[in-house]
């Protein structure tokens, strides 16, 4: 797998629409896969906010930025580092630092009491934002795990420590603003423990819960400093 750091130059006009807008930013991205008349293949990217945005970037596949460079001249601060993740260098019971920005969800009986057409209570796909859902509780001795731990558990790894850094949510429209769609953004950081290295490592291919194409689903790691 490949990872790519991205610089924007904010003096940009198509950074400052992309930063704005995930869908736009994924469309743009998309570029140094495919061409326009090619289906892209699948990626995970996450937006690192701040006075000089960053966007990370994982693929399978090695990316072409300098097709972006020469489209959108001004669009890097400087050119694109892009590397190969070492993972031949994981090790089953291994500890490694992790940050996860992800779109917590749970799917349950719509709220509306609505019925779809087999007769069924239709289901519906709504964000966690409750500090317990995301990182559990304890309800009378018994421990109730939160989203990250339940995705853990069948993703190859344990949580050793985390913390939720940043819960919010967003409110976005798609590139005809047609339609708004609403998701939970959190960011989790901590510690983990590879406990299945094969499924840990289709984890780090294939990221975590939804929105993968809006920024969601890339788990970074490091490892921890002695």
């Amino acid at each position: 797998m490949y990872l790519s750091k991205l610089l924007l130059d904010v003096r940009s006009k198509q950074a400052r629409t992309d930063l704005a807008n995930p869908y736009q930013l994924h469309a743009t991205l998309c570029r140094a896969f495919a061409d326009e008349d090619q289906t892209p293949p699948r990626f995970l990217w996450r937006l690192e906010e701040g006075k000089n945005p960053v966007v990370l970037v994982q693929s399978a596949t090695g990316p072409d930025w300098d097709k972006l460079a020469q489209r959108f001249p001004s669009y890097f601060q400087e050119p694109p580092k892009t590397g190969q993740l070492p993972l031949e260098h994981l090790q089953p019971a291994q500890t490694l630092r992790f940050r996860l920005k992800c779109n917590p969800t749970i799917t349950t009986v719509a709220k509306d009491g609505s019925i779809g057409k087999d007769g069924k209570p239709k289901k519906k796909r709504y964000g966690l934002y409750k500090l317990e859902d995301l990182v559990g509780e304890e309800i009378e001795g018994v421990w109730k795990p939160g989203w990250l731990e339940r995705q853990a558990e069948k993703s190859g790894f344990k949580l050793m420590d985390f913390m939720v850094v940043q819960s919010e949510k967003l409110m976005l429209y798609k590139h005809d603003r047609s339609s708004k769609i609403t998701l939970q953004s959190v960011l989790y950081e901590g510690h983990l423990k590879i406990t299945d290295l094969e499924a840990f490592k289709r984890t780090l291919a294939t990221g975590l819960g939804h929105a993968k194409a809006l920024g969601f689903g890339l788990l970074s790691i490091a490892k921890v400093s002695r």
